[in-house]
């Protein structure tokens, strides 16, 4: 009864009063803890005041006649919500002005912890953490913190729960396990904020709470290091990598199977064989490999223009010895029509042995001789009787050869194209009366014929550096020509791989990634394309132009991309091409990667209007459509909570059909941001009943 008495009293004070109520509160607002005691004077600014009193179901005075100041009084407060009223009569009206007092309480506990988690994480994992905080009130003023480093990640006041009983609430926060989470410990802070009037109060913490992530390896110096090493030193590399749980290694080394010290991040021996030593880092999350390419460091140029002196030194007094002291027995005839069996490996071609018409017989004997006979290149018998000085020799000797442009020789086909260990057969012709046709080769044995063509075949070629060239020795001027066969063995790609460069996981909207393509063993590498596609369309192609190499090699292309919420999903592909020219396969040799699918996360972004207005059918559900596209998956809170519907709180659509008139606010968040969404919720209208 007296409740309601008050109640009445106080909707009939705030109908008399006004902005120019002439009364003053000392203090103009009482922050205590619930139970302390409660002080406050009410002083009237008018001399024209008849009495004065307050209202309350505490400490109230009623009317005091005479007094132009009035104290409440209250030893302890028993109540959570209180409005005293202090009232003054003046000539022929009265007015109020309340007393704000707010009772508070300090939270019981701030306690943090994981949402159906138990164990270490997995990095990327989508996780839940929850900070609570326990029988607070009012929870209007209190605000929740999850704390990382001293750092606040997220923060949720309640400032729109008008509660004035002590009430639980707790802060959920979507976060990804991050490999920098590991080992660091998080916590949760609660905090009571009054305003500059209220008293300043300590803020609770919750116990740290430690993350255990795990993570593959990678590695702590770059993935691939080139290593030379100094004449006498000891072998160190470094595969040290980071990863949890902590990696294992094992080593690959060239020239053996047996690995000292295998098990070990760091290699440290005096074996030391320039070569690729292959590191593999490996735990329960994945492997990681990093390769040491190891030479040795060239001598210096004294060591080298002695060594280099020597030899020449050495080469010439066994040329002096070969020409003076070794005389081949038997005679050699210079009839017409004399000419080489064979050729060089790597001198000119040449011609008749003595065209007479240039220099004396005996001198051209002694030059071939000297040129092919010592090597051992020729084996025919020359008479060394007349022996010119080497001087001379050397001179003549470029007589001895006549070449010149305008080569009569034509090979079918002009160009081949061949994979690798697949046959090749080339015919070289001579378009003029020749004496000889041959054929030079690395990798077959020398073919001469006499007549007008001759040709090279092998049955499978597997020869990077071969380059057949046909040579002949003709009647004519010019006496001797060549024709270099213009051949191009290639090999398709072992393997074409895509991946993200010094990156695990998901990528993050708006943040810059580079696409790594490599290609393992192909050749020549410089007819290689390098095509990249997202989806269907090519978005970029590298060339290897610029590279000459004949064997196989690796190769890799990098493609930089900023990805948006558009690329979630997205599949991207490199195709390497050989475009080896008419000549070459048709199709054309092509190796495709496997797609990468990329994932991107990217913040909570809503499908429809971030405010909406709503009415409440009668007698239906209302429905509240929060959905909002993220990656992660946004995870949902209501506010206000709605006691009786507590389950809706993590849906995107909240239905009921008991949902009051108000402002209802929604919020999407992830581990990458946080959106609100506002629902302005009316009755339905009534519209005009016909007569």
């Amino acid at each position: 009864m007296i409740f309601i008495l008050f109640s009445c009293l106080v909707t009939y004070a705030a109908k008399a009063a006004n902005t120019s109520c002439p009364l003053e509160m000392s203090p103009a607002r009482v922050v205590v803890p619930f139970g302390g005691p409660v002080s406050a004077v009410c002083k009237s600014l008018s001399d024209q005041a008849k009495g004065m009193g307050w209202e309350s179901p505490y400490g109230g005075t009623g009317l005091v006649k005479g007094v132009t100041n009035l104290t409440l009084q209250i030893d302890s407060l028993q109540y959570w919500r209180v409005r005293p009223i202090c009232f003054v009569n003046l000539n022929g009206s009265q007015c109020t002005k309340v007393l704000p007092v707010t009772a508070y309480k300090m939270a019981d506990n701030v306690t943090i912890s994981l949402e159906d988690h138990v164990g270490p994480f997995k990095e990327w994992d989508i996780f839940v953490m929850l900070c609570d905080v326990i029988q607070v009130a009012p929870i209007q003023n209190v605000s929740l913190e999850l704390l990382y480093r001293n750092e606040r990640m997220d923060k949720v006041w309640f400032y729109d729960i008008p509660i004035d009983e002590p009430v639980s609430r707790s802060l959920r926060i979507a976060m990804l396990a991050k490999r920098e989470y590991n080992g660091e410990h998080f916590r949760c802070v609660a905090r009571m904020d009054f305003g500059p009037l209220g008293p300043n109060l300590p803020e609770i913490s919750s116990e740290p709470l430690e993350l255990i992530v795990h993570y593959p390896p990678t590695f702590i110096q770059p993935k691939d290091e080139a290593v030379t090493l100094p004449v006498g030193s000891r072998m160190s590399l470094n595969c040290s990598a980071s990863g949890n749980p902590a990696p294992e290694y094992s080593w690959k080394i060239p020239y053996t199977s047996q690995v000292p010290n295998g098990t070990q991040a760091i290699f440290d021996s005096s074996f030391k064989h320039p070569g690729t030593y292959e590191c593999t880092a490996v735990n329960s999350e994945g492997t990681a490999t990093k390769r040491f390419t190891v030479t040795q460091a060239a001598r210096t140029r004294t060591t080298l223009t002695a060594v280099l002196g020597v030899f020449v030194a050495l080469a010439v007094v066994l040329g002096i010895l070969g020409l003076f002291f070794v005389t081949p027995q038997g005679t050699f005839s210079c009839n017409k029509g004399s000419y080489l069996p064979g050729r060089t490996t790597s001198g000119p071609v040449w011609g008749p042995l003595c065209p007479t018409s240039i220099v004396p017989c005996r001198v051209c004997q002694a030059c071939v001789t000297w040129v092919f006979s010592y090597p051992g290149l020729l084996r025919h018998q020359v008479n060394m009787a007349n022996v010119a000085p080497l001087q001379w020799i050397v001179a003549l000797c470029m007589f001895c050869s006549v070449s010149g442009d305008g080569c009569s020789l034509i090979l079918k086909p002009a160009r081949v194209v061949v994979g690798f260990g697949e046959p090749v057969s080339v015919i070289c012709e001579a378009t003029r009366p020749v004496r000889v046709l041959g054929w030079e080769s690395a990798i077959s044995a020398a073919h001469t014929q006499q007549g007008p063509s001759v040709q090279w075949k092998v049955d499978s070629l597997i020869d990077w550096i071969e380059e057949p060239i046909c040579y002949g020795v003709f009647f004519t001027t010019p006496r001797q020509c060549e024709e270099k066969l213009n051949l191009v063995l290639f090999k398709s790609p072992d393997s074409v791989t895509i991946t993200v460069a010094n990156h695990t996981g998901p990528m993050v909207a708006g943040k810059e990634y580079q696409l790594l393509c490599e290609v393992q063993n192909v050749a020549p590498v410089q007819y290689l394309n390098l095509k990249w596609y997202r989806g269907h369309s090519e978005v970029y192609n590298r060339s290897f132009t610029d590279l000459t190499s004949p064997s196989p090699v690796q190769v890799s292309s990098i493609l930089v991309i900023t990805p948006s919420e558009a690329d979630n999903g997205a599949l991207y592909s490199c195709v390497a091409e050989l475009e080896l020219g008419p000549e070459g396969p048709q199709p054309l040799p092509t190796v495709t990667s496997e797609s990468l699918r990329a994932s991107v996360y990217f913040p909570p972004t809503f499908q429809s209007a971030e405010a909406e207005s709503v009415e409440v059918p009668e007698g239906g559900d209302t429905t509240l459509n929060c959905t909002a596209a993220g990656n992660p998956a946004p995870v949902y809170s209501w506010q206000p909570e709605l006691e009786q519907k507590k389950e809706n709180d993590q849906e995107a659509v909240l239905t009921s059909s008991s949902l009051l008139p108000g402002t209802y606010t929604c919020t999407a968040s992830n581990a990458l941001g946080k959106k609100s969404k506002q629902f302005t919720v009316k009755a339905k209208s009534k519209g005009r009943q016909k007569v």
